[in-house]
């Protein structure tokens, strides 16, 4: 019987009121979407088993009518802001909503109640226009600051900007990093303003790449931008401070089937050239939704056919992998309903611990303590337990089972 987890901080959930089910709210979210109603904190809890110590709410990729703002070179400072303003309508009303949350004050369809999410929301990972100027990225968060208030300013952890999409005007890995160079550095430039934040802790950056419908020229894309990145950091660009947390989103979503098959050879090569960055995260999330046929509903089959690439993932990152369940979008793939996707995927992820015959420490960092050390959150007082789960030993290290069955693979 697989061992449950003393706790679980769940790094990547979304919420939205019923205000923002339409397309004016969501770009994505059309007509007759199964998403398309409320999901607010007390819809998430109630599904939840165990409920969670704490949760990471990750932006939704709210409506934005152009990829760029209808700026002039002869705009004012004033006219710059208000152009923002309108044209980042949407994202600034996803912080207000946070706010409200954070705050106690709900509104009819927030679905919430006072308290919930001060007790339960442990960090927000908000959007952000990595491919504007310099200049006005850094507008950009100010006017978010001010709209969050400090209370859930606090709460920022991290920042998103989706990676995936194929179309031209879908942003940075389609076309914008390899054709552009001048996008290219101003994306370095955006992200390494990042250490700035928390004081100079530094805020993370998200990385939702899509590999199972895009291919993997993005993800190519992603890793020469992560490079440049680090070239940057390591000439000195200020602000100074520690190196950026990357965070990869579901696995990097490969495809996947009920058959069991090995993973394709970019992936696995692409996981590899990333390994070795100890700033590298990857979430254990968003695996339902990449099956090309039915997602399999009973356990066993899940574990035969996710063992390869979890097994992989976890040779590659070891303890910088972390649970997340992807909820309410675990629903459009998820094969157990509303009520039972997300017990699923912590039932898998269970399954898949025991069957490597994982120990506590590798256990824990999973359910909580890598997410809780990516994202600078504290969720426990007792400091042997925290320097015990969120920071390792030096000796810490892979289970030769798992060494074994990736060995040639291109992680050691």
């Amino acid at each position: 019987m697989p061992a449950s987890p003393s706790r679980i901080l769940d790094s990547h959930i979304h919420l939205w009121p019923s205000t923002a089910t339409s397309p004016s709210g969501h770009g994505w979210m059309t007509p007759g979407h199964r998403l398309a109603k409320r999901h607010g904190i007390s819809d998430y809890l109630a599904i939840t088993d165990p409920i969670p110590a704490g949760f990471v709410y990750v932006e939704t990729d709210r409506y934005l009518p152009t990829t760029f703002p209808p700026f002039r070179n002869e705009d004012s400072d004033a006219e710059i802001r208000s152009k923002i303003e309108v044209w980042a309508k949407e994202p600034l009303e996803e912080i207000r909503f946070l706010r409200r949350m954070v705050e106690g004050r709900a509104e009819e369809g927030d679905g919430f109640v006072d308290g919930e999410a001060a007790e339960r929301m442990k960090g927000c990972v908000l959007w952000a226009p990595f491919p504007l100027l310099d200049t006005l990225f850094a507008l950009y968060l100010q006017m978010a600051e001010e709209v969050a208030g400090p209370l859930l300013w606090g709460k920022v952890v991290g920042f998103r900007y989706l990676l995936q999409g194929t179309k031209e005007d879908e942003g940075v890995v389609a076309g914008t990093l390899t054709k552009h160079v001048w996008q290219s550095a101003l994306w370095v430039l955006n992200l390494c303003a990042l250490r700035r934040g928390r004081d100079g802790a530094g805020w993370c950056f998200d990385i939702g790449v899509d590999t199972h419908r895009d291919g993997v020229k993005p993800f190519q894309a992603v890793r020469e931008l992560i490079r440049s990145l680090r070239d940057e950091e390591a000439r000195g660009h200020p602000p100074p401070g520690k190196p950026v947390r990357l965070v990869l989103n579901h696995l990097v979503k490969p495809p996947l089937s009920s058959q069991p098959t090995q993973p394709d050879d970019q992936w696995l090569r692409g996981l590899s050239a990333l390994a070795s960055d100890t700033n590298i995260y990857m979430k254990l999330s968003g695996a339902f939704n990449e099956f090309d046929e039915p997602t399999p509903s009973d356990i066993p089959t899940l574990i035969k056919a996710l063992t390869p690439f979890l097994d992989y993932v976890f040779a590659c990152f070891h303890n910088r992998v972390m649970f997340g369940s992807d909820w309410p979008v675990c629903n459009v793939g998820g094969p157990r309903g509303e009520t039972g996707n997300w017990k699923l995927w912590r039932e898998v992820v269970e399954a898949w611990m025991e069957k490597r015959k994982f120990g506590e420490e590798e256990r824990e960092r999973i359910w909580w303590g890598a997410a809780a050390e990516a994202y600078g959150i504290e969720l426990v007082s007792e400091n042997d337990w925290i320097s015990h789960v969120v920071f390792p030993s030096k000796d810490s290290s892979t289970p030769d089972s798992l060494k074994r069955d990736v060995h040639g693979a291109g992680c050691t």
